[in-house]
């Protein structure tokens, strides 16, 4: 067998090993990064793109805790001149059910500010309200203190401005991240 694959092997085995026997910290507050893709259903307007984000939270023991986050997108739409960014702020309680030392999965439903922005040269229009998030996912171990996860998170929203004499209208937004956090 060749030398770099036997290489190859023993580092991916020693690097299974590692996760398998990590142990999470899993109380006390935590915070991280993430990036994921994004899609947005508005009326009859449905557009994708990618999306980066922060998140953090406070465990108060291995099932309970609450959890914000931030994110905003790219250009997910442009077309003649215009640009359009969508973003969200979100609060809610987070319920996570442990499998074993490195994997457990959490579920989410609460709050959520979201925002959308048109732009066309120096002009911007905004549009924003309130809704809920309800999110799920799945954390692995990496170490004792850090954590990649994969999550699925859904906003609902009635959106609105106060530039102009526009209609309010309905967004839902959906966006798939990968993130990775270290717990204090």
């Amino acid at each position: 067998m060749n030398r770099i694959a036997i290489v190859a092997m023993m580092v991916c085995g020693l690097t299974a090993s590692s996760v398998a026997s990590a142990e999470t910290d899993r109380v006390g507050a935590y915070v991280g990064g993430q990036i994921g893709a994004f899609s947005a259903d508005i009326e009859d307007l449905s557009e994708s793109g990618q999306s980066y984000g922060l998140y953090g939270g406070y465990n108060f023991n291995e099932w309970f805790g609450i959890e914000a986050a931030l994110y905003g997108t790219n250009d997910f739409l442009e077309e003649d001149g215009i640009s359009v960014n969508a973003g969200s702020f979100s609060a809610a309680p987070k319920f996570t059910w442990v499998i074993n030392d490195t994997f457990s999965v959490y579920g989410k439903v609460g709050l959520a500010s979201a925002a959308l922005v048109f732009e066309s040269g120096s002009e911007e229009l905004d549009f924003s309200g309130i809704g809920v998030i309800a999110g799920a996912g799945v954390n692995a171990a990496l170490t004792e203190k850090l954590t990649i996860r994969l999550g699925y998170d859904f906003t609902s929203a009635a959106l609105e401005t106060d530039d102009y004499d526009l209609d309010d209208f309905d967004a839902e937004y959906a966006n798939v991240t990968l993130g990775i956090h270290y717990q204090f």
